[in-house]
């Protein structure tokens, strides 16, 4: 009998040393499992080199808190959590946080109401949130819907819950799904002293300042940005126009490049210069042209940067995409135009662009519009690689030109 419970009391100390052993363990070597397909709740290793490499503190204070939270807004907050105490791990405490109650910390209204407005002011949305209180009656407590990032003496706004199409449900999953970026993107902003030089080449009937405006504020956060020629006054190509510049920017050029201009590119790109090309294979095909007329003539474009795209492994061709997977216009429903009703119409020539690999840089962003898009060929080169980004739906055909439309 005494065996008998000497050996039981052996086993039960025995499974919980074995059980104990195996929570410190599970705790020195926590990893976080993902068993999405995509790996959508992995942190990527551009998010995770970048918290490794902090040399002092990035502190995080998030205002998506209190008792009174719906369950979706809950579910965001603690997202949040989880995220940055995953990256504080990574960083060697590198990055800490705090969850801010404003409608607990701060008593005065007016002191609360112009805090709300000044991160108002800052981009943060503010939600109300109504709630009944311990005496039954009924109140509204205004949470804003993200976080302010301090480094450095420094400061940024970071937006968490944005609104997106498709309802409440959509934008809460989508601000889960996106948060790895808005907290990476916020240490980039913080860490970034020596801002990167982004031109937007000018001189050959390209794009404007107006037709860019948005692309170039959104840019200005990053980077110092502005026009640039590859002549001068004189009309003279200078060999040296793009010195000190980090990206260039070609967007939607109309006009030949010479020889000389296309060398310069051309020794931008061999030298490391990063450039964007923002082409079109055919010209004429634009929808306002087409409201005025009823009809366009698109005709073939023909830079001269053909060759030197061919180099870089691209072919821009002289067509036009029509894609069933398209989006809306709004068409006259009379019969004789006088006005009337509108309509709105599958445009085929209006193609909507998604998606297939899992890439930060498309990473959690919606399908994309265009309006007269030309295909392009990947060319074998040396030493290129090709990454397809978006792609139509397969259900296409493709209109060469010249040809009316």
């Amino acid at each position: 009998m005494i065996k008998h419970k000497l050996k039981d009391i052996i086993n039960f100390l025995t499974g919980i040393m074995v059980i104990t052993l195996v929570l410190i363990v599970s705790y020195m070597l926590y990893q976080k499992v993902d068993l999405t397909e995509d790996n959508r709740f992995t942190l990527s290793k551009q998010t995770v080199q970048l918290a490794e490499n902090l040399e002092d503190v990035v502190e995080f204070k998030i205002y998506i808190t209190g008792e009174h939270l719906p369950t979706d807004i809950a579910r965001v907050k603690n997202a949040t959590k989880e995220i940055l105490e995953e990256l504080a791990e990574i960083s060697d405490e590198n990055i800490e946080f705090e969850f801010v109650d404003l409608f607990e910390t701060i008593e005065k209204k007016d002191d609360l109401h112009k805090e709300l407005l000044r991160l108002q002011k800052r981009g943060l949305t503010i939600m109300p949130i109504p709630f009944t209180n311990i005496k039954g009656e009924q109140e509204v407590m205004n949470i804003p819907m993200g976080a302010e990032v301090y480094y450095d003496g420094r400061v940024i706004p970071m937006p968490i819950i944005k609104k997106e199409k498709g309802g409440k449900a959509k934008t809460y999953e989508k601000a889960i799904e996106a948060m790895e970026y808005e907290v990476s993107n916020a240490i980039r902003r913080l860490l970034n002293k020596n801002l990167k030089k982004v031109a937007i080449l000018q001189g050959h009937k390209e794009l404007g300042r107006y037709d860019l405006q948005d692309l170039s504020i959104s840019l200005m956060e990053y980077y110092q940005v502005g026009p640039i020629y590859l002549k001068d006054k004189n009309n003279t190509v200078q060999l040296n126009a793009l010195d000190g510049i980090d990206v260039l920017i070609i967007a939607k050029p109309k006009y030949r490049f010479s020889q000389k201009e296309q060398y310069v590119l051309d020794q931008f790109v061999m030298n490391g210069g990063k450039t964007l090309w923002m082409l079109d294979g055919s010209d004429g095909a634009e929808l306002d042209s087409m409201q005025k007329n009823g009809l366009i003539y698109a005709t073939p474009v023909q830079t001269l940067t053909e060759p030197l795209l061919y180099k870089y492994g691209v072919k821009i061709n002289t067509d036009i995409v029509e894609d069933i997977q398209c989006s809306k216009i709004p068409m006259q429903a009379t019969a004789n135009g006088n006005g009337g009703d509108f309509e709105l119409r599958s445009w085929i020539y209006s193609p909507v662009l998604t998606t297939k690999s899992r890439h930060i840089i498309t990473n959690n962003l919606d399908p994309i519009k265009l309006e007269f898009a030309s295909t392009l060929d990947s060319v074998p080169a040396d030493g290129v690689s090709h990454t397809v980004l978006y792609q139509t739906s397969g259900k296409n055909r493709y209109k060469k030109t010249p040809s009316t439309i």
